[in-house]
């Protein structure tokens, strides 16, 4: 009988969580979709450059704001989300002027046709493909990843490391023991959860799933990683413990670390300063 209430509580729980996840994407879809973003950007004179670049039989959808004779930065959005997550870094007047700014709508989310990937090797490569369209042969740029953008940025180092000038993760996901599915993953990832749930929530949940099998296999190779780079994380961080900078410098100490107390999960929005200093110090 117990076993039975605890059941139901834990459904119920969860399509609370369900259906306020659902509608705070919906708000977000309305409020910041992709026209609504770039006519902010406009605002501040930011002119956003779409172009598809294509991946097989798909297309990436991609971003660039800025002259492409500049050295370039890429960004890799978290789970869900969109190019647009890092609006508030591109209207920064100084950045613009040093650098070319590139940004992409990941594997299963907004107008990038390709589907969802559960692999990250798979990530890394469509990753790939944006900065192979967007450099010369031999030219390196600077790749940041936010969140589970963090964790395709582990993978892009670990099989793209020739492209990659510096590095900046910002709250990434790359702990193993840290991103191991929560119960509520383990619900969405079928029956009733996957009719209601919307599609980028949906991908969101198999990215989820399959990320501690991914980050257990980049082990044996993280300390081999010798590209510069720079880690931001903060001590209010709710969604990516912020001891997962201590599980990363076991393997690896080339990183100049960011670490603060009063810093929480979504710092592209909630101090994009950060994120604009540390790009502009890779020049300096």
């Amino acid at each position: 009988m117990r076993r039975r209430i605890k059941s139901v509580f834990i459904v119920l729980g969860f399509v609370i969580i369900a259906g306020s996840a659902t509608f705070l994407l919906q708000k977000i879809r309305s409020t910041f979709n992709d026209q609504n973003a770039i006519d902010e950007l406009l605002t501040h004179n930011v002119v956003p450059n779409t172009e598809f670049v294509k991946f097989g039989n798909y297309t990436i959808h991609t971003k660039y704001i800025g002259d492409l004779s500049l050295p370039k930065v890429l960004f890799i959005h978290g789970s869900p989300g969109y190019w647009f997550d890092f609006k508030k870094i591109f209207t920064d007047v100084e950045l613009r002027k040093q650098f070319c700014l590139i940004s992409y709508d990941r594997p299963g989310y907004s107008k990038t046709s390709v589907p969802a990937m559960t692999s990250l090797s798979n990530q890394a490569r469509v990753a790939a493909k944006v900065m192979e369209h967007y450099t010369q042969k031999h030219e390196k740029i600077i790749v940041l990843g936010h969140s589970f953008g963090g964790a395709v940025l582990e993978q892009v180092l670990i099989d793209y490391p020739d492209k990659i000038k510096h590095a900046i993760y910002v709250a990434p996901c790359l702990s193993p023991e840290y991103q191991k599915a929560k119960w509520y993953n383990v619900l969405a990832a079928g029956g009733i959860p996957q009719r209601i749930l919307p599609h980028e929530l949906k991908n969101s949940n198999k990215e989820m799933m399959a990320l501690s099998e991914c980050l257990i296999k980049n082990e044996p190779r993280i300390s081999a990683i010798d590209v510069p780079t720079t880690y931001i994380q903060g001590k209010k961080d709710v969604l990516v413990p912020f001891k997962t900078l201590d599980y990363y410098q076991n393997y690896q100490s080339n990183i100049n670390s960011i670490l603060l107390d009063d810093l929480d999960h979504f710092i592209p929005w909630s101090r994009p300063d950060l994120i604009i200093e540390s790009i502009k110090n890779v020049n300096q």
